[in-house]
């Protein structure tokens, strides 16, 4: 049948108990176009309950494509019930959006939502709980008011407003993070009009240049702990548990305004109300998902056994936190209810079956163009073909693609093809389009249909499986957030060595008070350090709790500085003598062969990220210039290094080369031997293995020696003196500092003269990259390529009955878990647990002190799937891929550093099943305030994309790995990574630059003038973002960059007071200073006084001539310059004026 016939018989009005209808032959993915027909003849609300949160975000995502106006989600938790977690604050601020507009919309409306949700228990349709407020440019608004407003509804107070639900407040100037907006939003207010809505970067925390006329601004709780409700919730609280339910956690946290988490399982408690999402609907018509009956009553019996797991728990006296959890049909519409709910209105029941009971439509979906694992073959004649045919026949024809990159590949590779496309960003744009050919845009869409007229292919229908992953933007400036230094930190001064950050204290010096860092040294010494000179200060990390400070006017630390500066000068000229030589030697070129390349790179299941681009982009630039490469890829584990790996092997294999993979462990090379098999099926490329897995190795070794073998993936035993290449373009080694010295010396012999890439997890900062430019090739994979939909992510207070349900739901559809302890220790402790509470559970145990054949076989065993779960310490493989074990529960969490905590994590979220990581922790008690933030900072880690740079900062407490060698990482341990960098740079700069003066050397010029230098608290009452400013205009090095910085300040904080516009006049006489080789200003009583460093002015004669021609200067004995002509000038001033003639006669010079 029609679609539009169907609509129009189904559209006439009946008796709504007679209009259950059926709707069979729907293809999968073409709901949201069925949803927009119907809703053009059907004047009511419509409600869509989709049968899961998958096929939710699909039909969100297709809707919101088509620009269907007055459409509204209604999204389910991303928590289970019972579990004391609560849901993440883009959901129920999403929810309660929906809710408000639902209240007060006359129009005709699409609700979205799902099985689970739309049988939640939530507020009434006629209650005033849930309020949002409309603000506009020019109006004027009590910024009372509007705090008062985010802090009852949910956002939480933050220095820097970064996720969704948090706000600042500073002066004039409200920041604040709507889930609707894909940035935090700045209002600018002068006094009480508000002048500016503008959206900022989460990153810079900077301004963007478009203005905002109006905002509205929602809820983020959908529990709102005001009055009202807190007594609601205290009074069915006590009546449902009784007086001694008093002394729970919850109830006081409830008492005293404070969300619990979880706090959502008792919602009923705060509304007394049982009404649902349906019943803000006006009278709607029903859509049913595929068995929706079938999934409620599914989720009920999943309740009911969870309720009876908690009670049973409440019921034993020697549990004292207990659950007090509220029965399932208090919460959630049980499956008679529901069904008899749905039955008083109009519904009607998709199906993607044909029936022949029921009215089909004529739709089907794409068969694909993909042909099987085996051949791994685009049959593009086929494709041609159905998009010609369908052209011809007036039909619609659109390609859907996971993502700019692949869209703009795809209309490559249909050109090639001579298949007429055209690109379209939203379906409106094609009302103004008269092209012909495939329509080629950016949608999440697993499959393709055919719905009548309307044909869309998915980009999974020609390449096979994709992974649809939302694009982050990277932060590069996080390392700098990372080293930002707060009260209690460790930190290295340059010319002091070790000390500790007491905190920020004001002095007074002669009649002004000075801002400064109280630093504390070895005996208890003290030094004050001027907030301005604060670039003398790197933070030091170190998990090592015995560090012993550095002594205020000892040798030690120069001495220390000075060996460290000779081994860096030895470091330094080995990689440029490397470098150099390796320029001399010729290699082999390759050109990339466009077509068959383009259409090898489409194959890869994953939308590739902007620093994976660069890298292959890097790699493959160094194969077609002629000389050997030596390129060293960084990326954590699962960041995308072997892709890079897989496409310079495609180019150089096509060739006719060969490509030597070399992998630390037996394991690891099955897994690249797998993975290279599926990427390069159907080609006709010959790929084997040799490692001690390998069974016919003479044959293999003959393969690899005759030339028969193009790519060869092995371990160690690649070295051995068995294997001659016949012709090896390429070699790719995996970790080399897990190879012994007499493989590496091997390596060395093998490397002369071929290209050789080099894949590490270990962690290189970008800075250290900089540093290292054109002497040593590096290529930083930085950004994940998963984000938070991939890796669910609950943090909290450790529950066995959590995560005992954890387990069996990853065993019960068949995956594996891994448990991560942080000490050996720890592990007879969940061994124990497992044992008496999960006897069903199959697990082994693998840690470092076991013999390296024996955790390997361990390993290899869950690899091959005969255990459920993984009961390990963190160091185990983490290079491993293991794509059926998604769920991961970490004990003891706070004893992890947080780039641990993130690189962990990392194992599981690598296919495209959802993954789950338990983040649990013991008694609050034991938590600390940073081990806090650190756990809660693991939550946010991928909206900042920062997770690399992340991990890289560990350099300090590891080292630096094989990338510097054994000597360099202790060099880093010692001083810290941030000084070790800034000597490397300095020395690599000499020596190029053939000795001349470099200018970032480690020196701050000291200013003293008797004026108040500091920024008042009253203007920025945050220490931690005080000591970001200071040690942001510390760093710079030119005015123009200080230019751009009192804009920012003003953006970000309002207009500033007279004293940081004098430490702004000051930070812009040190940076002149700093390029006059000035070390000091001192203020005197008719002028100042400048001391140059080391006595060294680069226009000596000039500067004699001027002293010689003027009053005002005195040149003393010991070289400094009096200035005496202060009279009535002001200091700053003055100081400017007699700058103005030194630079002249700098450039003089």
């Amino acid at each position: 049948m029609l679609l539009n016939d169907f609509i129009k018989e189904f559209s006439i009005d009946g008796e709504k108990t007679s209009k259950g209808n059926a709707l069979g032959n729907i293809p999968y993915g073409s709901e949201a176009l069925i949803i927009s027909k119907i809703s053009e003849y059907i004047k009511k609300d419509i409600l869509f309950i989709c049968e899961n949160k998958k096929k939710y975000n699909q039909i969100k995502d297709l809707l919101n494509f088509l620009e269907i106006k007055n459409t509204y989600f209604f999204p389910e938790y991303d928590t289970n019930t019972y579990d004391r977690i609560s849901p993440n604050k883009n959901i129920t601020s999403e929810r309660v959006k929906t809710l408000i507009e639902l209240k007060f919309s006359q129009e005709n409306k699409i609700i979205l939502t799902t099985a689970k949700a739309s049988s939640q228990f939530i507020a009434e349709k006629k209650s005033n709980y849930y309020k949002n407020i409309n603000l506009k440019i020019g109006n004027e608004y009590d910024l009372t008011e509007i705090k008062s407003f985010l802090v009852e509804y949910g956002y939480t107070n933050a220095s820097y407003v970064r996720e969704v639900g948090e706000f600042a407040i500073r002066g004039g100037i409200v920041d604040f993070y709507p889930f609707n907006y894909s940035s935090p939003v700045r209002l600018d207010f002068f006094g009480n009009k508000l002048d500016l809505i503008r959206t900022f970067d989460a990153t810079t925390q900077l301004s963007h240049d478009q203005n905002i006329d109006d905002i509205y601004i929602y809820p983020c709780d959908e529990i709102i702990l005001n009055n009202e409700l807190v007594n609601n919730f205290r009074s069915n609280f006590n009546l449902e548990f009784g007086s001694e339910s008093k002394n729970s956690k919850l109830y006081e946290s409830v008492s005293n305004k404070i969300n619990y988490p979880g706090i959502e399982s008792w919602l009923p408690f705060f509304y007394n109300s049982k009404s649902t999402i349906i019943d803000y609907c006006n009278d709607p018509v029903i859509i049913l998902d595929n068995s929706i009956f079938e999934i409620i009553n599914d989720f009920e019996e999943t309740l009911i056994a969870q309720y009876k797991t908690r009670i049973e728990f409440d019921s034993d006296k020697e549990n004292t936190e207990k659950y007090y959890s509220l029965s399932p049909d208090k919460l959630f519409l049980g499956k008679e209810d529901y069904q008899n709910i749905i039955n008083n209105y109009k519904y009607l029941q998709f199906s993607s079956f044909k029936n022949p009971n029921e009215i089909n439509l004529n739709g089907n979906n794409i068969e694909g163009f993909y042909t099987s694992d085996r051949l791994n073959k685009v049959d593009y004649q086929s494709l041609k073909d159905t998009i010609t045919k369908n052209i011809n026949d007036n039909n619609s024809v659109f390609l859907a693609c996971s993502s700019e990159g692949s869209r703009l590949r795809l209309s490559k590779i249909f050109k090639n093809q001579n298949i007429d496309s055209y690109l379209f960003d939203k379906f409106s744009d094609l009302q103004n389009m008269t092209k012909k050919g495939v329509g080629i845009c950016v949608l999440n869409l697993p499959n393709g249909f055919i719905l009548e007229k309307t044909i869309f292919i998915s980009e999974q229908d020609i390449f096979g499986e994709k992974f649809y992953r939302s694009r982050k933007v990277e932060n590069k400036n996080f390392l700098k957030d990372l080293s930002s230094i707060n009260p209690g930190d460790l930190i290295i001064h340059v010319d002091h060595g070790l000390g500790k950050f007491i905190n920020l204290t004001n002095l007074k010096i002669e009649n002004s008070y000075h801002e400064c860092l109280m630093l504390e040294y070895k005996n208890n010494d003290r030094l004050y350090l001027p907030v301005e000179n604060l670039e003398m200060l790197s933070k030091y990390n170190s998990d090592n709790e015995n560090i012993t400070l550095d002594k205020l006017g000892s040798n030690a630390w120069k001495i220390k500085t000075e060996k460290i500066k000779k081994d860096i000068m030895h470091l330094a000229k080995d990689l440029i003598d490397v470098a150099a030589k390796r320029k001399l030697v010729n290699a082999s070129k390759y050109d990339i062969k466009n077509e068959f390349y383009d259409d090898f790179c489409s194959r890869f299941a994953y939308e590739e990220t902007d620093d994976q681009l660069s890298s292959i982009d890097n790699v493959l630039d160094d194969l077609s210039k002629g000389i050997p490469m030596d390129r060293l890829v960084c990326g954590d584990v699962g960041f995308g290094k072997t892709e890079v790996a897989i496409r310079a092997s495609f180019v150089v294999a096509l060739e006719g080369k060969q490509v030597g993979i070399l992998s630390p462990t037996t394991l690891l090379a099955r897994q690249h031997f797998e993975t290279f098999k599926k990427r390069f099926s159907g080609l006709p490329i010959n790929i084997i293995e040799l490692s001690r897995l390998t069974k016919n190795k003479k044959e293999v070794i003959e393969k690899i020696n005759d030339g028969f073998a193009d790519i060869v993936i092995g371990t160690h035993a690649l070295l051995s003196d068995k294997i001659e290449f016949k012709n090896l373009g390429l070699l790719i080694v995996d970790e080399e500092q897990h190879f012994g010295v007499k493989h590496k010396e091997k390596l060395k012999k093998l490397k002369s003269d071929i290209h050789v890439l080099t894949l590490t997890a270990t962690p290189i900062p970008r800075t250290m990259q900089l540093a290292m430019t054109g002497v040593k090739d590096l290529s930083i994979i930085a950004s994940p390529p998963i984000d938070r939909r991939s890796i669910e992510t609950f943090i909290f207070k450790r529950d066995l009955i959590v995560i005992k349900e954890a387990l069996l739901k990853e065993k019960k559809r068949g995956g594996q878990s891994f448990y991560v302890v942080p000490r050996i220790k720890d592990i007879s402790t969940i061994e124990n647990f497992i044992k008496e509470k999960i006897p069903e559970i199959n697990y082994v145990v693998a840690h470092g002190q076991m013999s390296s054949t024996n955790l390997e076989n361990r390993m290899h065993d869950f690899y091959e799937g005969n255990y459920d779960v993984l009961i390990s310490t963190s160091i185990i493989e983490s290079g491993l891929d293991l794509p059926n074990a998604n769920t991961i529960v970490i004990h003891k969490a706070n004893l992890f550093g947080l780039s641990q905590l993130y690189q962990i994590r990392g194992r599981v979220g690598r296919s495209n099943i959802r993954a789950y990581a338990y983040i649990t922790y013991e008694n609050d008690f034991q938590l600390g305030s940073n081990a806090l933030k650190r756990l809660e900072a693991i939550q946010s880690l991928n909206s900042l994309g920062a997770g690399f740079n992340l991990a890289s900062y560990d350099l300090d407490i590891r080292g630096s790995g094989n990338i510097l060698g054994e000597q360099q990482s202790g060099h880093i341990k010692e001083i810290g990574v941030e000084l070790y960098q800034d000597m490397l740079e300095e020395t690599i700069s000499l020596l190029k630059n053939n000795n001349a003066k470099f200018i970032n050397e480690k020196w701050s010029p000291k200013i003293t003038l008797d004026l108040p230098i500091l920024i008042p608290s009253e203007y920025l009452e945050d220490v931690n973002i005080r000591m970001e400013i200071y040690r942001k205009l510390s760093n710079l090095n030119d005015i123009s960059d200080l230019e751009l910085f009192e804009v920012e300040l003003v953006d970000r904080f309002g207009s500033y007071p007279s004293e940081v516009n004098i430490l702004l006049r000051v930070i812009s006489i040190k940076i002149r200073c700093k390029h006059l080789n000035i070390e000091s200003i001192k203020k005197t009583k008719n002028g100042f006084i400048i001391q140059f460093k080391d006595n060294i002015f680069n226009n000596p004669e000039g500067l004699l001539n001027y002293i010689a021609q003027s009053n005002e200067i005195n040149l003393k004995p010991d070289e400094k310059l009096s200035y005496e002509g202060l009279d009535n000038h002001e200091i700053l001033n003055y100081i400017d004026n007699k700058l103005d003639d030194l630079e002249l006669l700098y450039k003089l010079n």
